[in-house]
């Protein structure tokens, strides 16, 4: 089970490691049948399928629960030692309490909390916390893991494209002593790359293993940005995770074309998506700015910030608040020497750089949906991007996405 929803973590999100089975087995006669109908199928019927129905709905999470029926027929084919007797009666509809058993295995102890009438004998009050404290964390390890597993493939992308020397640490340095407030940095439009149908093929075949170097930063800088978020109610990292298993999803849908490497297909693609297919750049803005859009968010609105004349709010000029403070906080992260090694493989040069912060502070400003300026900007930026056809057309409604 647990290799299968590792699989099945980048596709559908890390939730899926969460899954578990509860099963739940009887022994009896049943009666078999077809279904009739547009959705005609076999089906059995009868107390017995009734009864197993039970042993499933009152069981735990990766546990196997038995009838005493079952429980009688492995007794008798000298398999007893496989049992061991539920310490308490459950109660089934229509039978009352009965009497089951539980199939030994190795359980993992996130499986036996699953059981609440026998596990909450099993902790102490302080016990209890130690043990909530340790499973969020476990959930926590297990975002991480599968962010980076999700930016660590479109890095290798990016790689894969690339035909130039990656630059030193020191060429970005420079660009960043530089820096205006990311307010300030918006732009109207963001130029795409031109179409290259070699380099679209590339995107497709994906690219070779990172070194493990990188590997290692990228876990890091991912893990001490899930240690900035608070502890609040809603802006944390948790929300943060979800926010870029719907964004993925979302790419998923309008940048992975049927593996068909026919030129014309893939140039019909990217002219479809205004060039997300064919720049993994891109994506891996989008991607790293979901993760990073409510960086160190204290639960406190931009308004409230600012009536409190805010530390915060006095530098960044009273407007967009947070969102400059979390583009701030990650974009200085990322371009510490610490993960020197990780951003040359993210961008080969000052323009990959520069463009790399274009996009992500487009993208989290985009999440200010109060701010009455950056509405109008962004009205502004639609009317003329469906309404007018020039050069810079397509990648207005690139930047819109």
């Amino acid at each position: 089970m647990s290799v299968l929803t590792r699989e099945l973590e980048v596709r559908l999100g890390p939730d899926t490691t969460m899954l578990g089975f509860r099963v739940g087995l009887n022994s009896g006669p049943v009666t078999a049948g077809v279904l009739r109908g547009e959705r005609s199928r076999f089906q059995l019927f009868g107390d017995t399928v009734n009864t197993a129905s039970r042993m499933e709905s009152t069981g735990a999470s990766n546990r196997v629960q038995i009838s005493q029926a079952t429980a009688d027929l492995v007794i008798e084919s000298g398999k007893g030692h496989w049992l061991r007797k539920r310490d308490d009666l459950i109660e089934a509809k229509g039978k009352g309490e009965i009497q089951t058993y539980w199939v030994k295995g190795k359980v993992s102890s996130s499986a036996r909390t699953g059981d609440s009438k026998e596990s909450s004998h099993s902790f102490r009050p302080e016990e209890r916390n130690t043990h909530g404290n340790a499973k969020k964390e476990r959930v926590r390890q297990s975002l991480i893991d599968w962010q980076v597993e999700l930016l660590s493939k479109l890095i290798k992308q990016i790689v894969a494209l690339r035909k130039r020397k990656t630059a030193n640490h020191q060429t970005f340095a420079n660009h960043i002593g530089q820096k205006l407030l990311p307010r300030e940095e918006i732009a109207e439009h963001i130029r795409m790359p031109p179409f290259d149908p070699e380099k679209a093929k590339k995107v497709l075949k994906g690219g070779e293993d990172l070194p493990d170097l990188v590997i290692s930063q990228l876990k890091d800088l991912i893990s001490t940005i899930s240690k900035l978020y608070h502890n609040n109610s809603f802006h944390n990292f948790d929300h943060a995770s979800h926010v870029t298993m719907s964004a993925n999803k979302l790419l998923q849908r309008i940048v992975t074309p049927a593996a068909q490497e026919n030129g014309e297909f893939l140039k019909e693609a990217h002219e479809y998506t205004f060039g997300l297919t064919s720049d993994p750049l891109t994506q891996f803005a989008i991607v790293f700015s979901t993760i990073i859009h409510d960086l160190d968010h204290s639960g406190v609105g931009n308004p409230q910030l600012i009536k409190e004349k805010n530390r915060l709010a006095s530098m960044y000029g009273g407007k967009s608040v947070a969102e400059q403070n979390s583009i701030d906080l990650a974009l200085d992260l990322l371009t510490s020497t610490t993960y020197s090694d990780l951003l040359s493989c993210i961008c080969a040069d000052e323009e990959d750089f520069r463009r790399l912060r274009q996009l992500v502070i487009n993208c989290v400003m985009a999440t200010d949906i109060f701010d009455k300026e950056l509405l109008t900007l962004r009205n502004n930026r639609w009317k003329k991007a469906f309404n007018e056809n020039d050069e810079w057309t397509p990648d207005l409604k690139a930047t819109i996405v």
